[in-house]
């Protein structure tokens, strides 16, 4: 039987969204009933990972249920950790970060006692990425994300080295230490491109941009942010499209002559947050639209639909129980 980081995206490099999509579609198809109790535990392991990428939580959510239950009737302690790691990263996609925390200190202690050092780092990777950044936990992010890289270096695990240069890039960037954050962006890019990672190019032209905001070049953030959506047109993580819009209407808010282009971006992310959008990035959006609407419009009209974003916003982030950035 082949091991759940065999079968199960992010323990395996993912490829382009379309091919996932495809996969997909075959195992949901396929005659479950024809399967032997193995193939079943192998099948709903490889669709919570290819739903989890393809930004499909609640199905991601139903069949890692039904994996760690057959896990659990069979005495499969060895899965146990991994999938309960992606449980807890995709809790994080929807927003349940109490829950997910829980679930990743259980899976890193399962993962301890099987004295799995890869296990443990993989635990750890996910929570850096999917819990730590999304509550603003730069540090924690730094020192994990740094941790585990020469682990998945050492076992040529590539896709999550380049995702461990990608998080402490993002933490830096968080503090504001540019010159951190771009040494970081600068190794990942450069492992990116040697080991052929597009999965992740979106990813990396986003944060790009967003070094490039701090830095005070709106114009060159846009680039790198129409990079970035060229990436996902390309076969990149297509979950990266809400926040690259966002950055996107940030950098061409700052030019007056763009200011039609940069209401055009903010009204495309919220377009794209109602499909496999993450729930954090969708509060962004909400957010990011509406100061840009109650800033750059004097209409009522326009005025009236920013405060209704704005309301939204403030209504999404008082679920996810994060506070709302300030205006």
């Amino acid at each position: 039987m082949s091991s759940v980081t065999e079968l199960t995206i992010p323990f395996r490099l993912p490829t382009d969204p379309a091919t996932l999509e495809m996969r997909r579609e075959t195992l949901i198809t396929g005659q479950v009933a024809s399967l032997n109790s193995n193939l079943i535990f192998e099948r709903h392991c490889e669709l919570a990972g290819l739903h989890w990428a393809l930004g499909e939580p609640e199905a991601a959510l139903e069949n890692l249920g039904r994996a760690l239950r057959w896990a659990n009737e069979n005495n499969m302690v060895e899965p146990i950790g991994y999938l309960l790691s992606l449980q807890s990263a995709t809790l994080c996609y929807i927003g349940q970060y109490a829950a997910a925390h829980e679930l990743f200190i259980q899976a890193e202690a399962i993962l301890r006692r099987s004295d799995d050092e890869l296990g443990v780092a993989w635990a750890q990777h996910l929570m850096a990425r999917e819990y730590h950044l999304d509550l603003d936990n730069f540090m924690q992010t730094l020192r994990q994300a740094a941790a585990v890289a020469p682990v998945f270096r050492a076992h040529s695990i590539w896709h999550a080295y380049a995702e461990s240069l990608l998080a402490q890039a993002n933490a830096a960037l968080g503090l504001g230490e540019l010159r951190r954050a771009t040494e970081a962006l600068r190794q990942a890019d450069g492992l990116i491109t040697e080991r052929n990672l597009a999965w992740l190019i979106p990813e990396a032209h986003w944060l790009r941009g967003r070094i490039a905001l701090a830095e005070g070049a709106p114009r060159l953030a846009a680039r790198h942010c129409y990079s970035g959506l060229n990436a996902i047109n390309s076969g990149g993580d297509l979950r990266m499209l809400v926040p690259i819009y966002v950055t996107l209407g940030k950098a061409l808010e700052l030019d007056r002559s763009q200011l039609s282009a940069a209401q055009d971006a903010f009204e495309r992310a919220l377009m794209a947050s109602k499909g496999r959008a993450r729930s954090l990035h969708v509060a962004q959006a909400y957010h990011a639209a509406g100061l840009h609407l109650r800033r750059y419009s004097q209409r009522l009209t326009v005025r009236a639909r920013a405060s209704g974003y704005l309301y939204e916003a403030e209504r999404r982030y008082k679920v996810l129980d994060l506070p709302m950035p300030e205006a």
